[in-house]
């Protein structure tokens, strides 16, 4: 398929063959190469394939070809800040499937860049269209931060998604785009599960040393180089032809596949029925301070202590489950007197409930339960409060705003004294429609259908993508960022939010509560485990609850495999094993556990084998390696720091004031905007606060 060609139908996954797709390796010098003769061939058979098309609005038209562009840096100077300095070496561009070009120094891809505005500008007078050449950037925020020194974007030039994450840029006639945010993978895991013949070299560029545009670079290190951009192309090209795409409809993130199944299937449904229950602007205020994620949190009797024979359960395909299984507010919000009497009025008739509340004298019910539910991040005001790292245990006051079904959680687990509300919204209850929970079960059929299938790896690696994408869709934030490019530098600057709430609301097609309810049916049902595991029960996190002793889920399982039945949300895997949606599956037992709290535990499967850690920041099976070189379970504590694993630093150096690089032959090179990636550590630590509340001394204390 030619990328720039709309297909004409869309395949099914089993009608779709397999197609050659491969880079000539063929490598060229930019300085000599003839960047109008390519774009002209390519152009001639775009306007063969388009003539005789009327348009009433100009459009931008592109080169029906996939191009990629990438760079390779090295740090050279500090400043005299100590600010470690960076300058490109090499780019390389991928042209299609023909060639690649390089060039080491800036001057060079700048011609280039001229190349194609000289003749895609004559191509606009001819053809009366915009044209534009694609080219994809894998991670293009990095590559921006050089580009933005040698090359002049307007405000309107680039699109940004929030502070230095750029998702497109126009430089010149060349559309950039960033195909990182697209795929939501490394370039190495894009190219490898595409299964690019190019795939991206592993561990052959040695970063430590410096090079400059004159140091010579040796067969390997430029093999290394030009498979980037190569593989990029391939996977690239191996994904369109798969899914049907070209360089006009393939999605600009990874979520933009989900966006347009679920945009058909509530256009079919009725946008009309779907405006109706966008929030007004207070409303929507009222569900951002209400929403929150995953359940995540360690039971503070357990923190510090080094288990044995932890046990986990895990719910399946969670928010995927509650979107088919469980009720959503259908209809719109209705503003009510603020009374505790309507609240309570509104619960009773089993109404979907938006409050806020202030509350007095609040305590827990049960004061040795571990995993308590108010997190103090969500309030909106607390004081005199008892903080279990992140979650109340007391407060003498606090305000927050909640669902009902949060509200239903508070009253299970906390005593209070008074009890205000402050700002009250209703709606009814009913499903999801249809049409939205036939792409979530289709998703997920797929997912268990292709699940080990030998040639399926693709289509089963899409449809979990997409089963995974789909809560991210609902719960995503209505109000657009106010992150921008200013022409200099990113700016956070949005002063009318509400005038641009409401402009973006006529382009919505799901309503922002659904996400909200989403996160809070999941947190119930976690809920459920936790009580099940009882005092025994050690962490949570989102959709598992690992315990000591028992957890018994029997019960709850079936009723949840009955509803499943009843709403289509099971499928059978490649043996005709039945999975249901929503049920929890019983995980692999830890032999060692220790945990320090929220997504900070360390755990072995076997008594004194391989530790795998589960901390923020740091790499999983890294961090395992560091910690059992220098000490395992018994080091693990506040205060150990992690120096292999713990990932990269970036810092931005947006006005270097350091003097021109000169080379050996008097090579002039200006160190302009640039970044540098440096070591890292991570530091486990808990706070004096939560360490007091454990009963730990910290060193410093009286």
């Amino acid at each position: 398929m030619i990328p720039g060609k709309k297909p004409e139908c869309r395949q099914t996954p089993q009608s779709r063959t397999a197609v050659a797709t491969i880079c000539a390796e063929r490598l060229e010098a930019a300085n000599a190469f003839d960047m109008s003769a390519w774009l002209l061939k390519y152009a001639d058979g775009e306007k063969k394939h388009t003539s005789g098309r009327k348009r009433k609005t100009r459009r931008r038209r592109y080169i029906p070809a996939v191009t990629a562009f990438d760079i390779e840096t090295s740090r050279v100077c500090t400043d005299a800040n100590g600010n470690p300095q960076t300058i490109m070496y090499i780019w390389q561009m991928q042209l299609g499937l023909d060639i690649t070009i390089y060039g080491r120094y800036w001057a060079e891809f700048l011609d280039i860049a001229r190349q194609v505005e000289t003749v895609l500008y004559s191509l606009d007078k001819e053809t009366g269209d915009d044209w534009r050449l694609v080219c994809y950037v894998h991670n293009l925020s990095h590559e921006f931060q050089y580009l933005a020194g040698v090359w002049n974007f307007e405000e309107t030039d680039v699109f940004v998604v929030k502070s230095r994450k750029v998702l497109k840029a126009d430089m010149g006639k060349i559309e950039l785009r960033c195909s990182m945010l697209q795929t939501n993978m490394s370039l190495a895991a894009f190219t490898s599960k595409m299964g690019a013949p190019h795939a991206k070299a592993v561990g052959d560029l040695d970063y430590s040393v410096t090079r400059y545009p004159w140091t010579p670079l040796t067969k390997q290190e430029m093999h290394y180089c030009v498979n980037d951009v190569r593989g990029l192309v391939e996977a690239l090209m191996i994904e369109m032809q798969n899914d049907g795409d070209d360089l006009y409809t393939i999605p600009a993130t990874s979520t933009g596949y989900v966006r347009r199944d679920a945009r058909k299937a509530m256009y079919e449904y009725g946008i009309k029925y779907i405006r109706r229950l966008l929030p007004d602007f207070e409303t929507y205020k009222a569900l951002r301070e209400a929403f929150r994620g995953g359940d995540t949190h360690a039971n503070r009797y357990y923190v510090g202590v080094l288990l044995h024979d932890v046990k986990s359960v895990d719910m399946s395909s969670a928010y995927p489950a509650v979107q088919c299984e469980c009720l959503f507010p259908t209809s719109p919000f209705q503003r009510k007197d603020a009374t505790v009497e309507n609240l309570q009025k509104a619960l009773k008739y089993r109404k979907a409930v938006l409050a806020r509340i202030a509350i007095w004298g609040l305590r827990q019910r049960d004061m040795k339960w571990g995993m308590p539910y108010i997190p103090l991040a969500k309030t909106r005001a607390a004081c005199e409060y008892v903080n279990d790292n992140g979650r109340l245990l007391s407060a003498a006051y606090l305000e927050i705003t909640i669902t009902d079904i949060d509200f239903d959680t508070i009253m299970q687990e906390y005593d209070f004294d008074g009890l205000k509300v402050i700002d009250l919204w209703q709606a009814s209850y009913g499903e999801l429609p249809r049409k939205l929970q036939d792409v979530v079960k289709e998703y997920f059929t797929a997912k268990t259908e292709l699940k080990g299938v030998e040639g399926q790896e693709y289509f089963y690696m899409k449809s979990k993508n997409k089963l995974n994408s789909v809560y991210g869709m609902t719960a995503q934030d209505p109000l657009p960022s106010g992150w921008k490019w200013d022409g200099r530098d990113f700016i956070n600057d949005d002063p009318n939010p509400e005038a641009t709430y409401e402009e973006n609301k006529k382009h919505l097609f799901l309503p922002y509560q659904w996400g909200v309810w989403t996160t809070a049916h999941t947190r119930r049902r976690l809920k459920i485990a936790q009580h099940a595991a009882g005092p025994g029960c050690v962490y949570c996190d989102t959709d598992s609850v690992k315990y000591l002793g028992t957890c018994d889920l029997d019960e709850y399982n079936r009723e949840v495999e009955e509803s499943a039945e009843f709403s289509g949300c099971f499928a059978k895997d490649p043996k005709g094993k039945r999975h249901y949606m929503g049920v929890y599956e019983q995980e692999k037992s830890y032999a060692e556990f220790m945990t320090w709290g929220a997504k900070k535990y360390a755990t072995t499967y076997e008594k004194g084998g391989p530790i795998t850690t589960t901390i923020a920041g740091v790499n999983k099976k890294i961090g395992g390696a560091e910690l059992e070189k220098r000490g395992g379970f018994e080091a693990f504590k506040p205060g150990f720091t992690f120096t292999e694993a713990a990932g990269k630093l970036i810092v931005y150096n947006d006005v270097p004031d350091v003097p021109p690089i000169i080379g050996p032959d008097g090579q002039v090179v200006e160190v302009t905007r640039n970044l540098c990636i440096c070591d890292n550590t991570y530091t486990v630590g808990i706070t004096a606060e939560y360490a007091k509340l454990l009963g730990i001394y910290m060193e410093g204390e009286v």
